[in-house]
């Protein structure tokens, strides 16, 4: 069973569907367009993280979860899961406090092959991913890095994607520089005032499909366009050349946290900031 988005894509990207008794926690996020005909045969099993008993329901051996929310005190620790019988995986992302990048997600794919035993549809799909990430990698190569912020929220306070997560990451490798990601941290505030002063060329919306814990109709419009109207109305940052030019890019939370559809991420950041390379 799986407990998030992340989770979910890996398995479906490593053809491994029919090794899932459920899925859980999309909320109303899209699944990438690949995986849509694998998704709409699994069994969802709520567009929350599975409660304790819809886990026990689905007879789940192993429980994986690409958040560290699919695990807490409020719906069930690892702990207890273990006591039931059932064994758990939490995405490595969750345990580090450190730098994330690709890296990480290929060491991730690896010992979660391994315990289902297909090693070498983990290396294959590496393989894809690397290919990929060096093709858009290749095409930006040279390009002048803009300055980018990515946005996470908020209309008082500004809060800020930094640099210990993916996003960062992925923003650094599609040709931009995000201008918190010197912040050892992964997320964390920030202010008006230092939109300004850093000017970024592109602010990069980042949301999930839920708010205050409950599940919006539709994320994309309700959280996503939201957050751009938000920035539009502030006046305090009317002159970011960013605001100015409309120049956003939204990420959800499916390509957004670290899995396969990382490399969608990419490509769509990399052709935000460099469409010329792309220019057929």
């Amino acid at each position: 069973m799986t407990l998030s988005n992340n989770a979910t894509e890996l398995m479906l990207a490593l053809a491994l569907g029919d090794r899932l008794a459920g899925t859980s926690y999309m909320a109303n996020l899209e699944i990438s367009p690949e995986y849509e005909e694998a998704y709409e045969a699994l069994s969802i099993f709520s567009p929350l993280v599975a409660t304790t008993e819809q886990l026990i329901e689905a007879k789940a051996d192993l429980v994986y979860a690409g958040y560290p929310d699919g695990f807490s005190e409020s719906r069930h620790t690892r702990d207890q899961l273990h006591d039931l019988g059932m064994k758990t995986r939490l995405n490595t992302e969750g345990c580090n406090l450190g730098k994330y990048g690709f890296d990480e997600p290929y060491d991730e794919i690896r010992p979660v092959v391994g315990i289902l035993g297909v090693p070498e549809r983990g290396e294959t799909l590496v393989g894809r991913i690397e290919g990929r990430v060096a093709g858009i990698e290749d095409r930006i190569s040279g390009a002048d890095p803009p300055p980018v912020f990515i946005f996470n929220g908020g209309e008082d306070m500004p809060r800020a994607v930094l640099g210990n997560t993916m996003p960062s990451h992925v923003v650094e490798r599609a040709g931009g520089v995000n201008i918190l990601g010197d912040v050892d941290n992964r997320y964390g505030g920030t202010s008006w005032e230092q939109l300004v002063e850093q000017a970024p060329d592109y602010i990069v919306v980042f949301y999930s499909g839920t708010a205050g814990g409950q599940v919006v109709e539709d994320p994309d419009t309700a959280l996503g366009q939201a957050r751009i109207d938000v920035l539009k109305a502030n006046p305090i940052i009317s002159d970011v050349p960013a605001i100015e030019k409309d120049n956003y890019v939204l990420i959800p939370s499916v390509i957004g946290q670290p899995g396969p559809g990382s490399a969608d991420a990419l490509e769509k950041l990399a052709r935000a900031f460099h469409p010329e390379a792309f220019a057929e």
